[in-house]
């Protein structure tokens, strides 16, 4: 499904396949997730051009306004995306990392990272950095500090097929399934529902 809902009830766009996603997410998974699709024969790609990429800096949180993004960026972010991915899914399977990939998230996690900033009337925070180098980053450094965490015990693969994207789970059982329940998990809602209605109509 290209568009998860065309238009709420209420006439305001829902979210779409191209949005981010955000919800219930680390921010290291959050950056995963912007290739949906995993577990299908073809993935959808989220940061096709510099300016996807730029984007998701500032609506993730990272930065207030888009920075300066260019090919060379593109690549070395999904390069991390990827090694992320896979390092995320080491963790959940208790494996070691691949060394490559663990390469590729310290490269990253050396350059100067985003710092908190307490605005001048204290209402807010907000984070400065020099670019979308530092959101890389804070992304890289996201991962290495859920590593270094008790946490790290709690990573999972969303059991949605199609996803396949880590996840913490936080839950207090211990019990949660999906990567998030406003997206997989109501999604495999819809479909149980759908199934039973379906077994309720079948000739006796």
């Amino acid at each position: 499904m290209d568009v998860e809902s065309e238009s709420s009830s209420l006439g305001k766009p829902r979210r779409t396949k191209a949005d981010f996603r955000f919800q219930d997410a680390r921010l290291c998974f959050s950056f995963v997730a912007t290739l949906g699709d995993r577990g299908k024969p073809e993935s959808y790609e989220r940061l096709v051009s510099p300016n996807d990429l730029a984007r998701w800096s500032v609506e993730s949180g990272c930065l207030a306004t888009p920075p300066r993004c260019f090919p060379p960026h593109l690549i070395r972010a999904t390069a991390l995306r990827e090694a992320i991915y896979s390092a995320g899914k080491a963790m959940a399977a208790k494996q070691r990392i691949d060394s490559e990939a663990i390469a590729v998230i310290n490269s990253a996690a050396a350059i100067p990272t985003l710092v908190p900033e307490l605005s001048i009337d204290s209402t807010k925070v907000t984070w400065a950095g020099t670019g979308i180098e530092a959101v890389l980053s804070s992304v890289a450094r996201d991962f290495i500090s859920l590593y270094g965490s008790p946490l790290r015990d709690r990573a999972k693969i969303c059991q949605n097929a199609s996803c396949g994207i880590p996840f913490v789970d936080t839950s207090r059982g211990g019990l949660r399934r999906w990567c998030s329940m406003t997206t997989c998990g109501a999604l495999a809602k819809k479909r149980s529902y759908r199934s039973r209605r379906r077994l309720r109509r079948r000739p006796g």
